[in-house]
């Protein structure tokens, strides 16, 4: 019996366009003069993005405690339609979900085995609607599949899962025959526990109230989260703006091997990483790896022949370790 992988062997290629960046607040927030490498190699992709022209994007990106809450997290979800909050670093307004498209990539990945929930009021935060404004310039311009990975709490869905789930979704886009870009939008390595805390370490009950209902119960409405708890937690009017606050756990050589293995023709050596040691190796925030895993293993099975390293820097003023990728069909 032939793999998911081999489906698609023998039909003509696909045209794709796929990028990895980073969706950090403080890449709104801060002045582009404060990091002109970053910018250049990031322009680069949105022209290149832009001259592609894409009929559809596959946005793979994540949740930070604004549109997803504990009381359900599912490890991967699928939006039927989709609006953006007006949260620090990001974007607010109605995404352009290409609705038909998104039930049949639910109904595909269910008949293959993927157990996913759906939405069609899926709320996203910047892990989706800052790399999307960046990319298009809008939020509606172009018809979006957006699927969210959890990779925010525990349980985080395994690597291995992330590299299968993005192959079945680079088989799905294949049949569509259209010209398909896939953004991967996350972050490499950082801490951010003490942000985006766990259940059990949350600091006190109202935070604990507020990550589990999402302010409809106890202290701390969604109004004042986005306004005060994060803000007042990253000390937005102060050194982020400036460029001086960096967060812990930046790990240059970790985040370079994760990059190398991304864009190598063989993804399967990243199945044996594990939560534990992506954790304690990177920080809580480098569980965005897995948006990267799952784009990267998308437009390989759509047909993406090559993918490169455009830029990484640890020392950065956006508090990250900062990487950008990009590969396309020949």
């Amino acid at each position: 019996m032939a793999t998911l992988a081999q489906t698609i062997v023998g039909n003509a290629a696909a045209e794709v366009y796929f990028a990895c960046v980073p969706h950090v607040p403080f890449i709104k927030i801060q002045e582009k003069n404060l990091i002109p490498e970053f910018w250049q190699a990031y322009d680069q992709r949105i022209e290149e993005f832009r001259d592609f022209d894409p009929e559809l994007v596959i946005l793979i990106g994540s949740d930070h405690y604004d549109g997803l809450h504990l009381k359900l997290m599912p490890s991967v979800l699928i939006g039927m339609a989709a609006e953006a909050l007006n949260d620090t670093g990001g974007y607010p307004g109605k995404i352009n979900v290409a609705s038909d498209t998104a039930l049949a990539c639910a109904e595909y990945l269910v008949n293959h085995d993927f157990d996913i929930a759906t939405s069609y009021a899926m709320t996203v935060d910047h892990g989706f609607s800052n790399s999307l404004y960046n990319f298009v310039g809008s939020l509606d311009a172009i018809p979006v599949l957006p699927i969210h990975i959890n990779a925010l709490c525990h349980p985080r869905p395994t690597m291995r899962r992330c590299r299968q789930l993005g192959e079945a979704i680079g088989t799905f886009a294949h049949t569509l025959g259209k010209r398909v870009a896939i953004i991967g939008s996350g972050g490499l390595s950082h801490e951010t526990k003490t942000i985006f805390p766990q259940f059990d370490a949350a600091p006190n009950d109202e935070v604990r109230d507020f990550i589990v209902h999402g302010g409809t119960r106890g202290a701390i409405t969604m109004e004042s989260w986005l306004s005060n708890i994060h803000e007042g937690m990253l000390h937005i009017k102060g050194p982020i703006a400036d460029g001086s606050l960096k967060t812990d756990k930046i790990n240059p050589a970790w985040d370079q091997a994760f990059m190398r293995a991304v864009v190598a023709d063989d993804l399967t050596p990243l199945d044996d990483w594990t939560d534990e040691s992506i954790i304690s190796q990177a920080g809580c925030g480098a569980g965005e790896i897995r948006q990267w895993v799952v784009a990267a293993a998308a437009a390989r099975q759509l047909g993406m022949v090559s993918a490169s390293i455009d830029y990484y820097e640890a020392d950065t003023p956006i508090g990250v370790g900062a990487g950008i990728i990009h590969g396309r069909s020949a």
